[in-house]
């Protein structure tokens, strides 16, 4: 659907966000004002204020966006598309017009939104944000299993004496391959009936949905809250297109077979670099070797064995609520990262860092300045990130090092090593996930992989054997990783193709 906004880009290495929106009457409702008691601001109000900000944020990023609206039925109000200054006025005009009436069609908008982000081959790509201050009373084609969702009539039952059937809405979301992040803003306490969201059913909605997005072994979340003031549901709409996975992440699994082998022979020449221009590849190729000093520290010296770097990502969709709760002074970081508020983040670095691990303080004050543009600065506080990192535990240190490794990568704008690095990071991430031991196998084919930067190097020196050899070896540890991927896990696979590629243009 492309509708007069222009094409509808569909690449999923692009953030991919779609807002659904309750225009319903009770939307004409108020919110209490924490600012000013007296002002009354309308639910509607607000919600029309967080999406003129939204706007900015997505076109800041980059991102496609997509709009729902929906109340006795669901419309597509804006297709999936960029957003562009040129367009902004139209769709400004758009939003301030919408029109609260009539009753609720949650569930059928959310199959609208699900429409938007579907991708070739029928999977749901992106992060989906339903916003609604009540519940399903309208939906005609979709219920929700377990919640909402009758059973079907008994056989030979007479005809008019059931309601017509509705298909799940969870199994249309959730279709095979999917990789969806589900964010339900409600509006209201949940505790006054027809006065707000009902949450004790929103929240079975969203249990349901982890059950089953997990026992489809899908990478999908979903996160429920309620918002109670004028200024919660404003903050809580805009964040919800903010917090998005790591910048410029490729989703790996996606990518058409062309771009695939062009990131991998990218990655090739990474390897193949002799002259150390690359050094990121070389602080990989080093191993934790040494990492076993002292295990992970922090300020106080004591260990810290659940160590957080990037708490953003390489998570799928909207996941990052109540950091500040959840993380502490570096919760209160991420948040004003989020918000783009660089001098508030590096104040709190500053201010706090002493309650935050080393090499997590100094990463994230490389992060910083790096949105900031200050490359220099990025690459200082990323050389301290590096040493602090050798002080690590084994068990601690992979994954804070492909952490270091993609950010400095990004400063270097090390196109080939940054492929590298991500095709390996969301494929153990995955198989981790998913136990058995192949992401054990991984991580075994991947330091073999940088090894063949040194036998690569021994060939001029009559070393073509021995690099023969390992890439002979590498090859037989990826049968074995493919026999172990049973459940075809696409991030796995891309990650296996990938090598593949890589090792041919190795030889």
């Amino acid at each position: 659907m492309q509708g007069s906004w222009g094409a509808s880009p569909t690449t999923p290495q692009r953030p991919r966000h779609v807002l659904v929106l309750d225009i319903s009457k009770s939307m004409l409702a108020p919110l209490p004002d924490p600012s000013d008691p007296t002002k009354i601001r309308r639910k509607i109000e607000v919600a029309r204020a967080a999406t003129y900000r939204i706007f900015e944020a997505v076109q800041s990023q980059g991102a496609v966006f997509g709009l729902v609206i929906f109340n006795n039925v669901a419309h597509v109000a804006i297709p999936l598309t960029e957003i562009r200054p040129e367009i902004r006025p139209a769709l400004d005009n758009l939003v301030a017009l919408l029109p609260p009436k009539g009753r609720s069609a949650i569930w059928d908008a959310l199959a609208l939104g699900a429409d938007l982000l579907r991708v070739e081959g029928g999977s749901t790509v992106g992060n989906l944000v339903l916003v609604t201050d009540g519940w399903d009373n309208m939906s005609q084609r979709f219920g929700a299993p377990g919640v909402d969702l009758p059973p079907p009539p008994p056989p030979g039952a007479p005809p008019g004496t059931y309601p017509p059937p509705r298909s799940d809405i969870l199994a249309y979301l959730l279709t095979q391959g999917s990789r969806l992040g589900l964010r339900i803003i409600g509006i209201g306490s949940g505790v006054e009936r027809d006065k707000g969201v009902d949450s004790q059913r929103m929240q079975a909605f969203a249990s349901i949905y982890q059950q089953r997005s997990q026992q489809w072994r899908l990478p999908c979340t979903v996160s429920y809250e309620e918002v109670t003031t004028s200024e919660e549901l404003f903050s809580r709409m805009v964040q919800a297109f903010v917090d998005v996975p790591f910048e410029d992440a490729l989703a790996v699994e996606n990518l058409h077979p062309d771009e695939l082998a062009e990131a991998a022979a990218s990655a090739a020449r990474a390897l193949r670099d002799t002259e150390g221009k690359r050094s990121v590849v070389g602080h990989l190729a080093s191993g934790p070797a040494g990492a076993a000093r002292g295990g992970t520290r922090t300020a106080e010296g004591t260990s810290s064995p659940g160590m957080e770097v990037d708490i953003l990502s390489p998570q799928v969709g909207p996941s990052a609520v109540n950091l500040r709760d959840r993380y502490g002074p570096l919760g209160e970081v991420a948040e004003a990262y989020m918000a783009r508020d660089w001098a508030r983040a590096q104040a709190i670095l500053y201010q706090k860092g002493g309650l935050i691990a080393p090499v997590t303080r100094f990463y994230w004050q490389a992060r910083v300045y790096y949105a900031q543009g200050e490359k220099t600065e990025a690459g200082r506080y990323l050389a301290q990130a590096w040493s602090e990192a050798e002080t690590l535990a084994p068990q601690e240190r992979g994954r804070v090092v492909r952490r270091l490794a993609l950010l400095q990568a990004k400063v270097a704008g090390d196109k080939e090593t940054e492929s590298l690095v991500t095709f390996y990071d969301a494929a153990e991430t995955k198989a981790r996930s998913l136990g058995g031991g192949l992401d054990k196998k991984l991580e075994q084919m991947f330091d073999k992989i940088l090894s063949l930067r040194g036998t690569y190097a021994g060939v001029k020196g009559g070393g073509a054997a021995a690099h023969e050899a390992l890439v002979e070896e590498i090859f037989g540890l990826l049968q074995d990783a493919r026999l172990a991927n049973t459940g075809r896990e696409p991030s796995v696979d891309a990650f296996l193709d990938f090598v593949e590629i890589a090792l041919a243009e190795m030889r």
